[in-house]
């Protein structure tokens, strides 16, 4: 009877004891566990903060680079013109030197015929158009581009030998319109750092 007593009371102390070593165990690898859960967090933020400062930082290079252009092309522009054109063409990954070179061909940069603040703003030339400020016209301009020719596979390469709608329709009437177009984009990348800026900001996207 007493050695019955005694083995049960050894089964219960064993199972005790293992019990606190498993829970301690268990313990130990949670903490760690959500430890390392928590390092993982905070590194991934870190990474994230770091790229944003980077984008921020290649993003005021750009608007440097376009604004330092245009003042040498049409000092009595807008002074907030590069800023607009900067952040419609990184909203709508839209290459940046394509729509300078259209705005700098059309009314030099808001400057000439109907891009003039006196008449529609209409920077880019666009038919029938009447902008309340300049903002508002590169951002139509660049929804424009989006939803009527750089689709179906086409970029903006392919506008500098065919400007044309998905259905055909041609931007401008004046037949010589893409080589014009491309000489001021050519001009427009060998005078700037604009184009290799613009590609290490979308690496970073």
């Amino acid at each position: 009877m007493e050695q019955t007593k005694l083995k049960r009371f050894k089964r219960i102390l064993c199972t005790f004891i293992l019990s606190i070593i498993f829970n301690t165990s268990l313990n130990s690898y949670t903490f760690s566990n959500n430890n390392d859960i928590k390092y993982r967090a905070l590194t991934h933020i870190a990474k994230n903060e770091n790229a944003f400062n980077e984008k921020d930082s290649i993003k005021n290079e750009i608007i440097i680079e376009v604004k330092k252009y245009i003042l040498k092309q049409s000092p009595k522009s807008h002074k907030n013109i590069s800023e607009y054109i900067v952040n419609g063409a990184l909203n709508h990954n839209i290459d940046i030197c394509f729509i300078m070179a259209q705005t700098q061909l059309e009314t030099n940069f808001g400057t000439l015929g109907v891009g003039r603040e006196v008449s529609r703003r209409s920077m880019f030339g666009v038919a029938g158009k009447k902008y309340l400020n300049y903002q508002d016209a590169v951002n139509d301009y660049c929804k424009i581009l989006r939803k009527s020719y750089l689709v179906r596979g086409r970029t903006e390469q392919h506008l500098l030998t065919k400007y044309v709608t998905y259905t055909g329709k041609r931007y401008a009437a004046n037949m010589r319109y893409e080589k014009e177009l491309s000489t001021v984009y050519r001009n427009i990348l060998s005078k700037t750092k604009i184009s290799s800026l613009q590609t290490k900001f979308n690496r970073l996207s």
